[in-house]
């Protein structure tokens, strides 16, 4: 199955679009190194990619056949690491932590 439609299926990414353009980006990594959307993925192989704000890797467990439930995606891969990735306001190194205000003046 080509990686584009693999991310698409495993719920991974949500518009084979957007997983195109990561691929062609070189920003998709199959055990390391940058792979385009043609990619054929197998089991047994880590992907590593960026989505908005995180760093996801993940191992590919089987590959589906046809359309996959969402509830059924944990069948087919396996989330390993799930980072936040780095943002540029230091004081925003927490993305749970909420916003400071900005003051008002009366």
């Amino acid at each position: 199955m080509r990686l584009d439609l693999f991310l698409k299926k495993t719920h991974l990414v949500k518009r084979r679009e957007l997983a195109r353009e990561l691929c062609e980006e070189g920003m998709v990594r199959v055990d390391g190194t940058p792979r385009k959307a043609s990619f054929e993925v197998k089991a047994g192989v880590e992907l590593e990619f960026p989505l908005y704000n995180r760093l996801i890797r993940a191992r590919v467990l089987n590959v589906p056949e046809g359309n996959v439930p969402r509830g059924d995606q944990w069948t087919y891969i396996e989330v390993l690491e799930e980072r936040w990735a780095p943002t540029d306001d230091a004081q925003m190194s927490d993305p749970l932590a909420p916003r400071p205000k900005t003051p008002t003046f009366h």
